[in-house]
């Protein structure tokens, strides 16, 4: 019998690399602590150009490790956020609910990701701070109508409380699964089609 020790995990069978966008406190350090760590910290100080963190999740049988990346909302830090885009497997773009601007904020944000990443890449928008249901600026509705418009997915969330973070976390990592996956059946229809004549060895 084989025994295996605690705090040994088997190594992940996927890794995909996902960046978190958005203006300047609308919550992406909140919301990545609370993803991996699953604490908040009132008062967390502004991003200072790119930090990450890895958070191994289990989704449909798969152990998957997530790089989540958090970037500087910051207008200064744009230039250096879209060298990352390049990258990326997946985005989330971010806005606060309680603040009209980080909204519509988000296609510039999106034309930023579409100009460095190309129509390829797997996009979420989040939209944070349910807690501050009674601040609410931005509907839900607005959100669900963004997210269809851009073919985007949409989920609204709270770092606070965690509402709704680890599933659409999941629901990020499913599709980025899903997406790898229809890669790699291309990779194997191409590799397997048969060429009608055999290449000479040398």
């Amino acid at each position: 019998m084989v025994l295996r020790e605690e705090g040994s995990p088997s190594p992940p069978d996927r890794l995909f690399k996902i960046i978190t966008v958005g203006n300047s406190s609308v919550g992406k350090t909140s919301i990545l602590k609370r993803f991996c760590d699953e604490s908040f910290r009132p008062g967390t100080s502004a991003t200072v150009g790119i930090d990450y963190s890895v958070k191994t999740i289990t989704v449909d049988k798969s152990q998957m490790a997530l790089q989540m990346w958090d970037t500087a909302g910051q207008e200064r830090y744009r230039s250096i956020t879209k060298q990352f885009f390049r990258k990326a497997d997946g985005v989330i773009i971010m806005f606060d609910i309680t603040d009209m601007s980080s909204f519509t904020s988000v296609r510039q944000w999106l034309t930023s990701i579409n100009e460095a990443a190309g129509d390829d890449i797997a996009i979420m928008l989040l939209g944070n701070k349910t807690d501050k249901e009674e601040e609410r600026q931005v509907q839900t509705n607005m959100g669900e109508r963004l997210a269809k418009d851009c073919q985007m997915t949409f989920f609204e969330c709270s770092a606070f409380s965690g509402h709704n973070v680890l599933e659409s976390m999941i629901h990020m990592a499913r599709i980025l699964k899903e997406q790898e996956d229809r890669e790699k059946e291309k990779t194997v229809t191409l590799v397997s089609s048969p060429s009608g004549k055999k290449r000479p060895c040398c």
